[in-house]
C-alpha cells in the first residue's frame, strides 16, 4: 500500500510541475522584461542584506559556537 501511495505522489507532484511550466505564456508580449538602460539595480539601492552583513556573520558564527558547545557537552560523561 505505501508503494501505491508514493508512486501516486510522485506522479502528481510530476504532473503539477509539468502542468506549471507548459502553461507558461509563450507569447512576445509577454516575455522577459527589457533590460535596464542605465545599468541601475532595479530596486532600492542599498538592499538591507548590505549593511547588516557583519552582523549576520557575527550571529551565524555565535550560533556555530553554541552548537559546538552544546555537542561537545552532551558527549562529554563525567566518570
Amino acid at each position: 500500500m505505501r508503494s501505491r501511495i508514493i508512486f501516486i505522489l510522485t506522479f502528481a507532484l510530476s504532473l503539477y510541475s509539468n502542468v506549471l511550466s507548459y502553461g507558461q505564456s509563450i507569447s512576445e508580449s509577454n516575455g522577459p522584461p527589457q533590460p535596464n538602460p542605465e545599468n541601475k539595480p532595479a530596486g532600492p539601492a542599498g538592499l538591507p542584506i548590505d549593511d547588516q552583513i557583519l552582523i549576520i556573520l557575527g550571529l551565524g558564527l555565535a550560533l556555530g559556537i553554541y552548537f559546538l558547545i552544546k555537542k561537545y557537552r552532551a558527549t562529554d560523561i563525567p566518570a
